[in-house]
């Protein structure tokens, strides 16, 4: 994750953790349809949001991530069946708390398959928060 947050751009690197299924698949072809979104949103492509732990996204803060945008599907429609994003997602809120890290730097989204408008539109939107 280090290289993926090291550059020497100066705007804030945002990290957006993307379910392979639906998000994914969105970012795809929002690169096939050439729709653009920031270059500082770093793709981090996983099996599923499920599969996400705490400390991954506490790390990604850690090495500089000005924000984590967590992209997976809509709820009920889970590739893998594990439906604990939105627990994963409070969990994490509460640690950021306690860290003192603002919880509004954690975004939790989901995506319909294969989306690429819509998914520019989140990143781009996430990233524009987070730079407020």
């Amino acid at each position: 994750m280090e290289a993926l947050l090291a550059s020497p751009n100066p705007e804030p690197k945002v990290v957006v953790f993307c379910c392979n299924w639906k998000a994914y698949s969105g970012a795809e072809m929002a690169g096939l349809q050439g729709i653009s979104y920031p270059p500082n949103a770093r793709l981090v492509r996983l099996q599923c949001l499920g599969r996400l732990h705490s400390g991954l996204i506490l790390k990604a803060f850690e090495l500089g991530a000005a924000g984590v945008l967590m992209l997976g599907c809509p709820p009920g429609e889970c590739e893998h069946r594990l439906e604990g994003a939105e627990d994963l997602f409070k969990r994490t809120q509460t640690l950021l708390g306690l860290l003192g890290i603002d919880k509004r730097r954690l975004h939790l989204d989901s995506m319909p398959l294969g989306d690429g408008r819509l998914f520019a539109q989140k990143v781009k939107r996430f990233v524009q928060r987070v730079r407020r």
